[in-house]
């Protein structure tokens, strides 16, 4: 996987999930109407662990003072591409023999 044209690391869980945006409303009747507007993903990555250079890699690109990255993800036996904003990132900070790890780091990035 790419993030703005980097190698990232492999997430422990990535999901995509695929949601239609509408406008509703109602007529006179009652009866509903909707349209659909466009077809959207959001792309949610999961890491159960990661060092601190692994996160920094990660913040670098998605704690810039950029919105939008290009996203490159396997996809029905492919690589497809989305240009994509961050969601929340959520990272805990954990001590394991001595050494301080990163557990999880959890972000989702949607599709603009």
């Amino acid at each position: 996987m790419k993030l703005n044209g980097v190698t990232i690391p492999n997430p422990h869980e990535f999901r995509i999930e695929r949601y239609k945006l509408t406008k509703a409303g109602r007529v006179a009747s009652g009866k509903m109407t909707m349209e659909l507007v466009a077809k959207k993903r959001k792309f949610i990555f999961r890491y159960n662990v990661l060092s601190g250079s692994e996160v920094n890699l990660l913040l670098d690109i998605l704690d810039s003072d950029a919105v939008f990255f290009t996203l490159e993800y396997p996809d029905r036996g492919g690589v497809a591409t989305a240009i994509v904003y961050a969601g929340a990132i959520n990272q805990r900070l954990f001590r394991t023999d001595g050494d301080w790890v990163w557990t999880d780091v959890q972000f989702d990035l949607i599709e603009q």
